[in-house]
């Protein structure tokens, strides 16, 4: 089973620095677009093929239906979505993607481990959520009165 979830976790990786070369290319050619119709056709086909291979580079199955899926009961969307929230890959559009799936896989039929799996998962993200807020109070705080909570900051 590990050696499903490893797997698992590099194709995710690899598509995400997959989708983050698409969309540089998008963004190395939207520069140049207006320059010569040779550059707006690149610009064209970067954009085409960025649009054609998101679906299904962004989640296993494809991203347009991954939630209906996960909510079904689908167990790979489930084991993929858990996969995603572990792992949590960086791409366009991913933190939304991540949100919307932590949402889904709490409404999933998990097993006891993927419960675990996911329990884990919203701790980490909890955590998260009290530093950024600790940080953000810090900054907010030594910007009004100039007192050295900036230590906390970082």
């Amino acid at each position: 089973m590990d050696s499903d979830i490893d797997r698992l976790t590099q194709w995710m990786l690899h598509s995400a620095k997959e989708i983050n070369r698409l969309h540089a290319r998008l963004h190395e050619t939207f520069v140049r677009r207006d320059t010569d119709e040779r550059f707006r056709e690149e610009w064209k086909a970067a954009c085409a093929e960025f649009h054609a291979r998101y679906n299904d580079l962004a989640f296993p199955g494809g991203y347009e239906v991954a939630f209906q899926r996960i909510v079904a009961g689908d167990s790979d969307a489930i084991e993929a979505a858990l996969c995603f929230l572990e792992c949590r890959p960086y791409f366009v559009r991913s933190g939304y993607m991540f949100k919307k799936l932590l949402r889904k896989a709490r409404q999933a039929p998990l097993t006891t481990d993927q419960a675990l799996r996911l329990a884990v998962v919203q701790y980490r993200q909890d955590e998260w959520r009290v530093l950024r807020r600790a940080r953000n109070s810090a900054q907010t705080f030594s910007a009004a009165d100039g007192s050295p909570a900036a230590a906390f900051a970082h």
